[in-house]
């Protein structure tokens, strides 16, 4: 398998166009939390231009940088080449970071827009994103699939906004990501293919595949779809405060805790058994040795609260009847 960067891939054209401004009658989302819109984006549909020509399977990571600006990367497959390809690139907000209008540069100083127009304000499930013009438009969302009716609405509004949504070509996921990574990327998706890397002799980290009670903790069960699983529990992640997605692929999840006062981080990584329907997880410190229990307690509310989802879901689909 080779690998080329991909010189133009999603928004690299509007970093040509060297233009940063909000279309004229669109508005960036307000209230938005850049913290939370870190991670893994999958592209839905897209407004076709030459520079995504033929790609499919095409996904953005998202992460904050200490300087304040995001560093991206993008990927998708070529379809014609049969090559998966990649670029990685830069973003800073424009202005006020509570308004989802930022700018991306992956050539040096030369920047285009990216203005989030939609956004689920609740989850950060999905999203929508213009260029600078009504010529591109991208809808995004942190699975592989989007509900139809979200899918319909999305698409209904870009219409009332002027966008020509006939245009509008659905991307296909049917691939596994196979592209050079980043270092720490490549490391803990190692971990996904082989489970978890044991706990160490300190107690500051607890794993649901530990043997010993110390480090033991109960993996989450699941009854419904896989899907359905990884959308309620990214969801929950969303509602915590400094979290970073830091790896989503098809059945493993990586995010980083961040404390407040210390900036200490924790790794807490899912690893979905689709054949037990368990959600086998692993949290634990990255320096330190105690932890004062914070690992455990955070995985059991994660626990209670995905739970709760579980709970909820089952009462929607089997209404009591009187």
């Amino acid at each position: 398998m080779k690998y080329r960067v991909l010189g133009t891939l999603f928004l690299v054209a509007t970093t040509v166009l060297g233009c940063t401004s909000v279309p004229k009658g669109l508005e960036p989302v307000s209230g938005f939390d850049g913290t939370r819109y870190m991670g893994k984006w999958y592209e839905i549909a897209r407004l076709d231009h030459s520079f995504e020509r033929n790609l499919s399977n095409v996904s953005a990571m998202y992460t904050a940088k200490e300087n304040g600006e995001i560093a991206v990367l993008n990927r998708g497959y070529n379809e014609k080449t049969g090559e998966w390809k990649q670029i990685e690139g830069n973003a800073r907000f424009v202005g006020d970071e509570t308004v989802g209008s930022l700018k991306v540069s992956f050539f040096g100083p030369f920047y285009g827009g990216y203005h989030v127009i939609e956004l689920d304000s609740v989850g950060y499930s999905y999203a929508m994103v213009s260029g600078p013009s009504l010529s591109y438009l991208w809808i995004l969302s942190r699975t592989t699939a989007l509900n139809e009716a979200i899918y319909s609405k999305l698409v209904s509004r870009a219409a009332e906004s002027g966008f020509d949504t006939t245009e509008l070509i659905r991307v296909k996921h049917d691939r596994t990501t196979e592209i050079l990574l980043p270092e720490k990327e490549i490391k803990m998706g190692s971990k996904a293919a082989n489970m978890f890397a044991p706990c160490p002799d300190s107690p500051n980290c607890v794993s649901s595949l530990a043997e010993n009670k110390k480090h033991s903790i109960e993996p989450i069960p699941y009854h419904g779809e896989k899907a359905v699983a990884q959308y309620e529990l990214l969801e929950i992640l969303h509602s915590f405060k400094r979290v970073y997605l830091v790896t989503i692929e098809e059945n493993y999840i990586h995010a980083e805790f961040v404390s407040s006062i210390f900036g200490f981080v924790d790794d807490v990584e899912f690893y979905f058994d689709t054949a037990k329907k368990l959600i086998q997880v692993r949290s634990a410190s990255q320096t330190g040795y105690f932890d004062f229990g914070v690992n455990r307690r955070r995985v059991e509310e994660i626990q209670k609260q995905f739970d709760q989802k579980e709970k909820s879901s089952h009462e929607e689909s089997n209404p009591k009847t009187v």
